[in-house]
């Protein structure tokens, strides 16, 4: 499987340069001489007006920020982005067990399709990876986001399908390119970090956002009609009136509750601050039952917090504290992370991300691991 994607990688990078930069060099001689522009203006064709970037050739078109635009259809555009994540893992465990892999964590097209009322889109786009545990339906399992939605008010938006993940915890519903560090945090990756079909509604406003939905409680299309779920966030922004570097403060939290095979309800709190180049997060959450991508009737809890710093617009120092238990009455199942890491990000659509992790275990040896990841978005 893995030889297959990096033949994928292969072709697909050779395909862009053959679609990319030789009608970029055509587009250029064209436009400077026929229109007598000179290469500033070029950007423009391929990043500003949709109508302008109607002269690239359409294939290529799919991949610039405007996407494929239509003329007198109901279609206003088509847009094409492809997701990807590598990561290679060097683990050692206190009794020198090591072990070195590379994962394709994440290969991922998305379409999404937007429509000439301005209001309406419709979206898919699956991990073509992805191999979760217990899932026999290996389709739907990679789906990840498969929905339509539509702006109902200039600050709300109405989903129907299968959108983002779920905000049962806001470090678990981040996206691949949104995370600080590599691994999300224990409590992100354990109550959170999935999708489920359902309705929603998500507003923005100055004071704050909230993403409020009904959901069928199985995850990931595993399957259908065991129960429902409803998860509700609201995150405040008191200080969005201040205009300066001071005003970026949030506090919030989210209730998530419902029934699969049995009842579970759980509730976070989450504040965060941005300062210059200093950023700080902290998260808790608490369970009784719980229903990520695995189903548990236990009493659970987690917290982290984290600190970043940016030395320069590109390459940003990170740490974070975690701490998770799976089990509050067994304190055997404890786990404290110790992470620290290093993010470079040479472009705005690209990731490259060093981390060091150290695992602290109550009922089995310590271990140590380094992670690296290259990240980026088209």
């Amino acid at each position: 499987m893995k030889k297959f994607f990096i033949v994928f990688l292969i072709l697909f990078v050779n395909s862009l340069h053959c679609f990319g930069i030789e009608e970029i060099k055509k587009t250029e001689e064209i436009v400077l001489e026929k229109e007598g522009l000179n290469l500033e203006h070029i950007s423009d064709l391929y990043y500003g007006k949709a109508e302008d970037s109607n002269k690239l050739n359409p294939v290529f078109k799919l991949f610039t920020e405007k996407g494929l635009a239509f003329e007198n259809s109901r279609l206003n555009a088509i847009k094409v982005n492809f997701l990807f994540d590598g990561q290679l893992n060097f683990t050692k465990p206190d009794n020198n067990n090591e072990s070195l892999n590379y994962d394709f964590a994440v290969v991922e097209p998305m379409v999404s399709m937007y429509f000439n009322d301005k209001k309406t889109k419709f979206m898919l786009d699956m991990n073509l990876v992805r191999d979760l545990e217990g899932y026999d339906n290996k389709f739907t399992e990679k789906i990840s986001q498969l929905y339509i939605s539509h702006k109902i008010m200039p600050n709300q938006t109405v989903l129907i399908g299968q959108g983002e993940r779920i905000p049962t915890t806001l470090n678990g519903s981040r996206g691949t390119m949104g995370q600080d560090f590599v691994l999300k945090s224990q409590l992100g990756r354990t109550f959170g970090n999935f999708w489920a079909a359902g309705i929603r509604n998500k507003g923005q406003y100055k004071y704050l956002d909230y993403d409020i939905g009904l959901y069928d409680s199985t995850r990931m299309m595993k399957s259908f009609g065991n129960g429902t779920d409803f998860t509700g966030y609201v995150m405040f922004k008191p200080l969005a009136n201040i205009d300066n570097e001071a005003s970026n403060w949030k506090i919030g939290g989210g209730y998530n509750t419902g029934k699969y095979k049995n009842s579970y309800s759980q509730y976070s709190v989450y504040t965060g601050y941005d300062y210059k180049k200093f950023h700080v997060q902290a998260e808790y959450a608490d369970a009784d039952g719980y229903n990520g991508l695995k189903e548990s009737q236990n009493r659970a809890n987690g917290f982290y917090t984290t600190l970043a710093y940016d030395i320069t617009p590109k390459i940003a120092l990170l740490g974070r504290y975690d701490y998770f238990t799976s089990d509050k009455h067994n304190s055997s199942l404890d786990t404290n992370e110790y992470t620290a890491g290093i993010t470079y990000k040479p472009y705005k659509n690209m990731k490259i991300m060093l981390n060091y992790v150290r695992k602290n275990y109550s009922n089995k040896p310590d271990s140590n691991m380094i992670l690296f990841a290259t990240r980026f978005i088209l």
